[in-house]
Protein backbone atom coordinates (compact mmCIF):
# COMPACT_ATOMS: atom_id res chain seq x y z
CA UNK A 1 0.00 0.00 0.00
CA UNK A 2 1.58 3.49 -1.04
CA UNK A 3 1.76 5.52 1.64
CA UNK A 4 -0.57 9.09 1.56
CA UNK A 5 1.22 12.31 0.11
CA UNK A 6 0.06 15.59 1.73
CA UNK A 7 0.66 18.21 -0.77
CA UNK A 8 0.51 21.66 0.08
CA UNK A 9 0.22 24.04 -2.13
CA UNK A 10 -2.35 24.78 -5.18
CA UNK A 11 -0.55 26.24 -8.11
CA UNK A 12 0.25 25.56 -11.32
CA UNK A 13 3.25 22.94 -10.41
CA UNK A 14 1.08 21.68 -7.63
CA UNK A 15 -1.67 20.82 -9.67
CA UNK A 16 0.64 19.73 -12.54
CA UNK A 17 2.26 17.25 -9.43
CA UNK A 18 -1.73 16.17 -7.97
CA UNK A 19 -2.89 15.29 -11.85
CA UNK A 20 0.26 13.29 -11.72
CA UNK A 21 0.34 11.61 -8.67
CA UNK A 22 -3.88 11.49 -8.47
CA UNK A 23 -5.44 7.88 -9.33
CA UNK A 24 -1.60 6.58 -8.29
CA UNK A 25 -1.35 7.39 -4.04
CA UNK A 26 -3.40 8.33 -1.93
CA UNK A 27 -3.07 12.30 -2.27
CA UNK A 28 -4.53 14.88 0.20
CA UNK A 29 -4.10 18.71 -0.79
CA UNK A 30 -4.23 21.31 1.99
CA UNK A 31 -3.03 24.84 2.17
CA UNK A 32 -4.16 28.84 4.13
CA UNK A 33 -7.19 28.95 1.40
CA UNK A 34 -9.94 26.33 1.92
CA UNK A 35 -11.89 27.26 -1.06
CA UNK A 36 -8.77 27.40 -3.57
CA UNK A 37 -8.17 23.37 -2.28
CA UNK A 38 -11.56 22.64 -2.79
CA UNK A 39 -11.76 24.27 -6.14
CA UNK A 40 -8.32 22.52 -7.34
CA UNK A 41 -10.14 18.96 -6.37
CA UNK A 42 -13.57 20.13 -7.73
CA UNK A 43 -12.35 21.57 -11.20
CA UNK A 44 -9.70 19.09 -12.03
CA UNK A 45 -11.76 16.27 -11.10
CA UNK A 46 -8.44 14.96 -8.52
CA UNK A 47 -8.85 12.01 -6.49
CA UNK A 48 -7.68 13.57 -3.23
CA UNK A 49 -9.21 14.70 -0.11
CA UNK A 50 -8.66 18.18 1.08
CA UNK A 51 -7.43 18.65 4.48
CA UNK A 52 -8.29 21.76 5.95
CA UNK A 53 -5.68 23.07 8.74
CA UNK A 54 -7.95 24.10 11.62
CA UNK A 55 -5.30 24.61 13.80
CA UNK A 56 -1.92 26.30 13.20
CA UNK A 57 0.65 25.32 12.83
CA UNK A 58 -0.25 22.35 11.05
CA UNK A 59 0.59 18.70 12.05
CA UNK A 60 2.54 17.06 9.87
CA UNK A 61 3.47 13.76 12.32
CA UNK A 62 4.31 11.33 10.05
CA UNK A 63 3.17 12.91 6.77
CA UNK A 64 4.73 12.46 3.35
CA UNK A 65 4.60 16.51 2.94
CA UNK A 66 5.06 17.61 -0.48
CA UNK A 67 5.55 21.68 -0.93
CA UNK A 68 4.71 23.08 -3.51
CA UNK A 69 5.23 27.30 -3.01
CA UNK A 70 6.88 29.86 -3.36
CA UNK A 71 10.28 30.03 -2.02
CA UNK A 72 9.31 33.56 0.12
CA UNK A 73 5.74 31.27 1.71
CA UNK A 74 7.93 29.13 3.42
CA UNK A 75 8.91 31.60 6.31
CA UNK A 76 4.70 32.12 6.74
CA UNK A 77 3.97 28.43 6.92
CA UNK A 78 4.08 26.70 10.67
CA UNK A 79 3.82 23.28 11.15
CA UNK A 80 4.10 20.39 13.98
CA UNK A 81 4.99 17.16 14.81
CA UNK A 82 7.65 15.02 12.71
CA UNK A 83 7.35 14.18 9.04
CA UNK A 84 8.38 10.81 7.44
CA UNK A 85 9.86 12.54 4.63
CA UNK A 86 9.39 16.72 3.41
CA UNK A 87 9.54 16.65 -0.97
CA UNK A 88 10.59 20.49 -1.46
CA UNK A 89 9.95 21.88 -4.68
CA UNK A 90 11.22 25.46 -3.62
CA UNK A 91 13.83 27.14 -5.75
CA UNK A 92 16.54 28.31 -3.91
CA UNK A 93 15.51 26.82 -0.16
CA UNK A 94 18.01 23.90 0.73
CA UNK A 95 17.70 21.15 2.81
CA UNK A 96 19.21 23.10 5.70
CA UNK A 97 16.68 25.50 5.41
CA UNK A 98 13.74 23.52 5.21
CA UNK A 99 15.27 21.22 8.15
CA UNK A 100 14.57 24.14 10.31
CA UNK A 101 11.47 25.36 9.42
CA UNK A 102 10.19 21.61 8.98
CA UNK A 103 10.81 18.38 11.52
CA UNK A 104 11.17 15.35 9.58
CA UNK A 105 12.59 12.41 9.09
CA UNK A 106 14.33 12.93 5.53
CA UNK A 107 14.35 15.39 3.26
CA UNK A 108 14.57 15.71 -0.71
CA UNK A 109 14.95 18.66 -3.26
CA UNK A 110 13.45 18.40 -6.61
CA UNK A 111 13.05 21.24 -9.58
CA UNK A 112 10.82 19.75 -12.47
CA UNK A 113 9.52 22.67 -14.57
CA UNK A 114 6.59 23.33 -16.63
CA UNK A 115 6.46 21.08 -18.84
CA UNK A 116 5.45 18.65 -15.89
CA UNK A 117 1.84 19.25 -16.99
CA UNK A 118 2.41 17.32 -20.05
CA UNK A 119 4.28 14.48 -18.44
CA UNK A 120 7.33 16.01 -20.08
CA UNK A 121 9.47 17.47 -17.50
CA UNK A 122 12.94 16.10 -16.26
CA UNK A 123 13.20 16.57 -12.72
CA UNK A 124 16.62 17.34 -11.14
CA UNK A 125 16.55 15.36 -7.63
CA UNK A 126 18.66 15.40 -4.81
CA UNK A 127 18.50 14.27 -0.75
CA UNK A 128 18.23 11.56 1.56
CA UNK A 129 19.22 8.13 -0.03
CA UNK A 130 16.33 6.50 2.21
CA UNK A 131 13.50 8.13 -0.01
CA UNK A 132 15.16 7.80 -3.34
CA UNK A 133 13.02 5.07 -4.37
CA UNK A 134 9.94 6.54 -3.45
CA UNK A 135 10.94 10.20 -4.78
CA UNK A 136 11.66 8.57 -7.91
CA UNK A 137 8.14 7.12 -7.93
CA UNK A 138 6.42 10.33 -7.27
CA UNK A 139 8.15 12.37 -9.52
CA UNK A 140 7.72 9.74 -12.27
CA UNK A 141 4.24 10.86 -13.78
CA UNK A 142 5.82 14.27 -14.20
CA UNK A 143 8.44 12.90 -17.17
CA UNK A 144 12.11 11.80 -16.79
CA UNK A 145 14.20 12.20 -13.21
CA UNK A 146 17.45 13.42 -12.82
CA UNK A 147 19.67 11.91 -9.70
CA UNK A 148 22.34 14.71 -8.74
CA UNK A 149 24.84 13.76 -6.33
CA UNK A 150 25.51 17.03 -4.74
CA UNK A 151 22.42 19.26 -3.87
CA UNK A 152 25.08 22.21 -4.69
CA UNK A 153 24.13 21.31 -8.43
CA UNK A 154 20.24 21.75 -7.89
CA UNK A 155 20.78 25.34 -8.30
CA UNK A 156 22.16 24.65 -11.28
CA UNK A 157 19.44 22.35 -12.53
CA UNK A 158 16.74 25.30 -11.63
CA UNK A 159 18.57 27.92 -13.33
CA UNK A 160 19.11 25.35 -16.45
CA UNK A 161 16.14 22.96 -16.31
CA UNK A 162 13.86 24.99 -14.03
CA UNK A 163 13.59 28.44 -15.96
CA UNK A 164 14.51 26.65 -19.39
CA UNK A 165 11.15 26.52 -20.79
CA UNK A 166 10.89 30.18 -20.45
CA UNK A 167 14.49 31.21 -22.51
CA UNK A 168 12.98 28.77 -25.28
CA UNK A 169 9.72 30.16 -25.38
CA UNK A 170 11.37 33.58 -25.86
CA UNK A 171 13.10 32.16 -28.70
CA UNK A 172 10.12 30.29 -30.63
CA UNK A 173 8.35 33.97 -30.34
CA UNK A 174 11.72 35.26 -31.83
CA UNK A 175 11.28 32.48 -34.81
CA UNK A 176 7.77 33.11 -34.89
CA UNK A 177 8.15 36.78 -35.29
CA UNK A 178 11.01 36.41 -37.92
CA UNK A 179 8.61 34.35 -39.97
CA UNK A 180 5.99 36.84 -40.01
CA UNK A 181 8.82 39.40 -41.19
CA UNK A 182 9.53 37.41 -44.01
CA UNK A 183 5.73 36.89 -45.30
CA UNK A 184 4.61 33.96 -43.53
CA UNK A 185 0.91 33.79 -41.95
CA UNK A 186 1.34 34.04 -38.29
CA UNK A 187 -0.33 30.62 -38.30
CA UNK A 188 2.42 29.11 -40.95
CA UNK A 189 5.30 30.50 -38.84
CA UNK A 190 4.10 29.29 -35.52
CA UNK A 191 3.05 25.52 -37.15
CA UNK A 192 6.90 25.68 -38.43
CA UNK A 193 8.45 26.63 -35.19
CA UNK A 194 6.24 24.15 -33.59
CA UNK A 195 7.79 21.58 -35.65
CA UNK A 196 11.28 22.66 -35.72
CA UNK A 197 11.26 22.42 -31.31
CA UNK A 198 9.40 19.27 -31.39
CA UNK A 199 12.11 17.32 -34.15
CA UNK A 200 14.56 19.14 -32.48
CA UNK A 201 14.06 17.30 -29.77
CA UNK A 202 14.14 14.03 -31.23
CA UNK A 203 17.57 14.80 -33.01
CA UNK A 204 19.47 16.01 -29.56
CA UNK A 205 18.69 11.94 -28.23
CA UNK A 206 21.28 10.66 -30.13
CA UNK A 207 23.20 13.53 -31.87
CA UNK A 208 25.57 16.41 -30.12
CA UNK A 209 24.48 19.58 -30.52
CA UNK A 210 27.86 20.66 -32.18
CA UNK A 211 27.36 17.50 -34.94
CA UNK A 212 23.71 18.57 -35.51
CA UNK A 213 24.65 22.18 -36.45
CA UNK A 214 27.42 20.82 -38.34
CA UNK A 215 24.62 18.72 -40.35
CA UNK A 216 22.47 20.90 -41.21
CA UNK A 217 25.22 23.90 -41.95
CA UNK A 218 26.30 23.82 -45.16
CA UNK A 219 30.00 25.50 -46.95
CA UNK A 220 28.72 29.40 -47.70
CA UNK A 221 25.45 28.68 -47.43
CA UNK A 222 21.76 30.36 -45.67
CA UNK A 223 22.99 28.61 -42.09
CA UNK A 224 26.14 29.15 -42.11
CA UNK A 225 25.96 32.90 -42.73
CA UNK A 226 22.92 32.74 -40.30
CA UNK A 227 24.91 31.19 -36.96
CA UNK A 228 27.41 33.93 -37.98
CA UNK A 229 25.70 36.55 -37.08
CA UNK A 230 24.03 34.78 -34.01
CA UNK A 231 27.87 34.69 -32.66
CA UNK A 232 28.89 38.07 -33.84
CA UNK A 233 25.95 39.11 -31.51
CA UNK A 234 26.97 37.01 -28.78
CA UNK A 235 23.86 34.38 -28.74
CA UNK A 236 26.27 31.53 -26.80
CA UNK A 237 27.39 34.24 -24.63
CA UNK A 238 24.33 35.35 -23.34
CA UNK A 239 22.49 32.17 -22.82
CA UNK A 240 25.15 31.56 -20.39
CA UNK A 241 25.35 34.25 -18.62
CA UNK A 242 21.63 34.12 -18.76
CA UNK A 243 21.54 31.06 -16.62
CA UNK A 244 24.19 32.33 -14.33
CA UNK A 245 21.97 34.95 -13.65
CA UNK A 246 19.14 32.40 -12.68
CA UNK A 247 21.69 30.88 -10.49
CA UNK A 248 22.44 33.35 -8.69
CA UNK A 249 18.85 34.70 -8.16
CA UNK A 250 18.04 31.00 -6.57
CA UNK A 251 20.62 31.12 -4.38
CA UNK A 252 19.30 34.78 -3.05
CA UNK A 253 15.56 33.34 -2.80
Amino acid sequence: MPPTLTLYGYGKMALAIAKGLSGRFPLEITGRNPQKIEELIALHGLNASPLFPHDSPLDITDRHLLLCVKPYALSELSFSGEAKGVYSILAGVSIERLREKIPAQSYIRAMPNMAASLGSSCTALCGDESLKALASEIFAPLGTSLWLDKESKIDAATALAGSGPAYLALMAEALMDAGVREGLSREESKALTQGLFSGFADLLEDRHPALIKEEVTSPGGTTAEALALLESKGLRGILIEAVRAALLKAKKL
